[in-house]
């Protein structure tokens, strides 16, 4: 009248070897995942911080050669003054490529080396210049001053 109820899994000594052998392989496996995950992270976090320095390096190194070629300006245009001119137009520009490629790769305004004010403030003093050259009548002297102060300042304003 009663019936004998078989389990329908039987647990076998062999079954819960084989199932710790399995839950211990999946252990380690993510234990090597998340180390080597880990890794990455940290690696990743380092290499942003030395994009940044070498970006920064490379703008402080573009400003460094603009002052000197504004120092070379003379009060008086001379006959090489557009293209030290030209020279200063060109570094400015590199350094607004280099604060753009870190914005870039900072993944927003959080990359910023220099505000957009300081260059636009530089691509105006390169057009007073450049129009009191092509006019060679006045001195350039307050000119000249006023883009190197500029030039300065966005050195000063680079993180070290």
């Amino acid at each position: 009248m009663y019936r004998k109820v078989t389990p329908r899994f039987q647990v076998t000594n062999e079954n819960l070897k084989t199932q710790r052998r399995a839950l211990l392989a999946v252990c380690a496996a993510l234990l090597i995942l998340s180390a080597v995950l880990g890794f990455f992270v940290i690696r990743g976090a380092g290499y942003e911080g030395r994009v940044q320095g070498q970006i920064s390096q490379r703008m402080y190194s573009a400003s460094a050669a603009a002052i000197d070629e504004v120092d070379r300006l003379g009060s008086i245009v001379t006959s090489n003054a557009s293209a030290r001119l030209a020279r200063v137009r060109q570094y400015v520009y590199y350094m607004d490529q280099l604060n753009s490629l870190s914005i870039s790769l900072a993944g927003g305004e959080g990359g910023r080396l220099i505000s957009a004010d300081r260059f636009t403030t530089l691509y105006a003093d390169l057009e007073t210049m450049e129009n009191l050259i092509q006019l060679s009548t006045t001195s350039t002297l307050d000119a000249r001053t006023l883009l190197q102060t500029h030039l300065t300042e966005l050195q000063n304003a680079l993180p070290d």
